[in-house]
């Protein structure tokens, strides 16, 4: 027996949910008369909070994140739901006997339609309604639950990085770096960008300078499956003798883990390289292009609940007047300090297969080591 109970004088909305569970004492004595005794739990929930009701009778409140996207859809289809106890848990909306929200959301539903509204979960289905319509739909249809608001720069995820650079290779001094990342996740495409710039100097001298931005855009086909239309890639960079670069591929990609502490996604695809060099030895083209083939690994792991692990890989491949065979390897561990703040660690491997000289003949390194420390804020 579930009783809620509402106190409207007061500005926040609070739920009483008195779960009774009977208790059946034996007696050994055949005549002897069965007891039962009620045992009550008191669950209070603030009009900020999500909260759901598990079949079997246990409350939680939190926030509802979403569905596990990449996982099938059916009747075991998980959502994540960060309690506020219990950190981050994965349930089956099977399990669910009632899920109130109170966030926007958007949903996608087995035929390929997407609506968007404040969601609730009732007898076995999902309701959806804003300031125009109402849906629902049997939970068996829902596809995937992403929070979304109905104000788009809210759908945006930013972090700034400031850092200090410990360098080996082409340059082997200290420097600053900077970097700036967004990542925009919808129910059914994802948007990232990312700039990052370099700069050091020596008695008055500038020994570093390098700007980079990359920029993507997936379309969600299956619910592991994407379609990458376009990456972009743009690269200054003074030591290794690149006046400019630029990178446009196109990819498919597939999620090989999808989980809400672990996710690894890789992509592959053709792509198009031009390359303007800052000097070169006589009688060589200052400017280059070529098709190549294009890969990438994007890797996350969460630790802990406050330690996270990323890895990131990239390998082009085009002619070898074009730079060759470039890596890319980026290796970042996150530790929270104060909510949005982290200390942020990061150590970075390029390797270019096939650098050009400069006028003067000298040659850059193939390998460029850095290691570097300092502060992230998500915005």
């Amino acid at each position: 027996m579930v009783k809620c109970i509402g106190n409207s004088s007061m500005n926040k909305k609070w739920l009483v949910l008195c779960v009774s569970v009977v208790f059946g004492n034996h007696f050994a004595l055949a005549d002897s008369e069965k007891t039962t005794q009620q045992k009550s739990q008191v669950v209070w929930i603030d009009n900020n909070d999500d909260w759901l009701q598990l079949k079997s009778g246990e409350v939680i409140k939190g926030e509802l994140t979403g569905t596990i996207k990449e996982e099938s859809n059916s009747l075991d289809q998980e959502i994540e739901f960060d309690s506020d106890d219990l950190g981050d848990q994965d349930i089956e909306i099977k399990d669910i006997a009632v899920l109130e929200t109170v966030s926007f959301f958007t949903v996608r539903v087995a035929s390929g339609d997407i609506h968007e509204g404040f969601l609730s979960i009732k007898d076995g289905k999902l309701f959806l309604r804003n300031e125009v319509k109402e849906w629902s739909f049997p939970i068996e249809q829902v596809v995937s639950i992403y929070r979304g608001r109905q104000d788009e720069s809210e759908q945006w995820k930013t972090e700034l990085f400031l850092g200090l650079d410990i360098s080996k290779g082409n340059t082997d001094e200290f420097s600053l770096l900077g970097e700036i990342e967004t990542e925009r996740l919808a129910v059914d495409s994802r948007t990232k960008l990312k700039a990052r710039h370099e700069n050091s100097e020596s008695d008055s001298k500038t020994i570093a300078k390098s700007t980079s931005f990359d920029g993507s855009y997936d379309i969600y086909l299956r619910n592991k499956l994407f379609f990458r239309p376009l990456k972009l890639s743009i690269i200054s960079d003074e030591f290794q003798n690149i006046d400019h670069k630029e990178d446009v591929s196109m990819q498919m990609g597939y999620f090989i883990i999808a989980m809400p502490h672990t996710q690894w996604d890789v992509s592959l695809g053709p792509g198009y390289q031009y390359t303007a060099f800052r000097t070169v030895e006589s009688g060589e083209k200052e400017n280059v292009s070529s098709s190549g083939l294009y890969f990438e690994s994007n890797f996350e792991y969460e630790l802990t609940r406050n330690i996270d692990l990323t890895h990131f890989y990239s390998f082009n491949w085009t002619s070898k007047k074009n730079m060759g065979t470039q890596h890319r390897n980026e290796l970042g561990i996150d530790i929270d300090l104060v909510k949005d703040l982290d200390l942020s660690i990061k150590a970075t491997w390029d390797h270019v297969s096939n650098v050009e000289p400069n006028a003067e003949g000298i040659t850059p390194k193939e390998d460029d080591y850095t290691f570097h420390f300092g502060l992230s804020y998500e915005i």
